[in-house]
């Protein structure tokens, strides 16, 4: 039976990203909230856009990185997953404006969850060789 090792450095790449999508969020905050007074800020949009890519690019760095670790697979397809939801949320602006306060809602809850994955990553390699 094979066994591969983990690569160490995808997970540092990806624990790289989730600190890049926590600034994205902090950055969607602030739009979103100029945008609540009045203001129409195009890169809302934009950084939901790379906040998705980002997302994307994290789960794939997981997975190549050959983990058995679990815990951090699953956190990183459920950002991932909410990122999406909370995307879509977003397009409905339009018709529903509601939606804004379940949006803020699920928005407190991802930067939670990534803050959460960031601590579950390995911070450098030598980490996850002990």
């Amino acid at each position: 039976m094979e066994t591969s090792a983990v690569n160490a450095s995808h997970l540092k790449n990806a624990r790289t990203l989730v600190m890049i999508v926590i600034l994205v969020m902090l950055g969607q905050a602030s739009t979103g909230l100029s945008a609540a007074y009045g203001s129409n800020i195009a890169s809302h949009t934009y950084t939901a856009q790379l906040g998705l890519v980002l997302c994307i690019a994290i789960v794939a760095l997981v997975m190549m990185s050959k983990t058995d670790d679990s815990k951090v697979k699953g956190m990183s397809f459920g950002l991932l997953t909410a990122w999406v939801i909370q995307y879509g949320m977003g397009e409905m602006f339009g018709s529903m404006s509601w939606i804004a306060h379940v949006h803020a809602v699920i928005a407190m809850g991802l930067l939670l969850h990534a803050s959460a994955l960031m601590r579950a990553l390995p911070a450098s390699a030598a980490a996850t060789e002990a």
